[in-house]
């Protein structure tokens, strides 16, 4: 696990922390391109340039498509974050004093992709792609996503039911796979001389407004 610090010029300032959810998110989006950037011309080839790509990937919902899009559509959505709460106060470890502390936590997450295609197995062979190339790129995907744990029970929908539409389509059945994988990570912060400088500053603001 890593901490967030002061910087070593500094002494006063606190940095705040990285987004880790960011950073998980950006992870599993770079993840999701670089599997079909990879695959050949006629398989769902991946390409930046919106009009020569054979797939569109997209970190949101999809619903400014043009209306006469016939290519598949993979979203990739973060799940709702949940904090564990490790402790009552958050504190993991603290010097004799009680001034230098440790505070951490464990964030639970999932990251949706969302495999859209105009037919049922399409989107299924699109979701088995991404599920077959999890456990392959697990480490990387911690390392470069500072994740502390990928999930196992990795999940894949079945195909939408008919009269499911997809917005933004030509046609009136699009259908729907999603791949559901649980993910965590832990923000941990040192308390320094830093960091007591901003606890005071917002305790004093705190009370100032009271």
């Amino acid at each position: 696990m890593e901490t967030s610090t002061v910087p070593k010029n500094s002494g006063k300032e606190f940095c705040v922390p990285d987004d880790r959810l960011y950073l998980a998110t950006r992870a599993w989006i770079l993840f999701l391109q670089g599997i079909f950037k990879s695959r050949p011309s006629g398989s769902h080839h991946w390409r930046e340039n919106p009009d020569e790509t054979e797939i569109l990937i997209y970190s949101h919902n999809a619903t400014d498509l043009p209306s006469n899009n016939l290519r598949p559509v993979i979203t990739a959505l973060r799940g709702s974050a949940v904090s564990s709460g490790l402790s009552r106060d958050g504190v993991i470890s603290q010097d004799f004093a009680g001034e230098n502390r440790v505070y951490s936590d464990i964030i639970n997450s999932s990251m949706t992709f969302n495999c859209i295609a105009r037919e049922g197995v399409e989107a299924q062979s699109l979701a088995y792609a991404i599920l077959s190339m999890v456990p392959v790129f697990k480490k990387s995907l911690q390392r470069l996503g500072k994740m502390h744990w990928i999930g196992n029970n990795i999940q894949v929908t079945p195909e939408t039911r008919h009269g499911a539409v997809y917005p933004g389509s030509s046609f009136p059945e699009w259908r729907i796979v999603q791949v559901l994988i649980p993910f965590r990570v832990v923000e941990t912060i040192s308390a320094t001389v830093g960091f007591h400088n901003m606890l005071q500053a917002v305790t004093l603001h705190m009370e100032e407004s009271a």
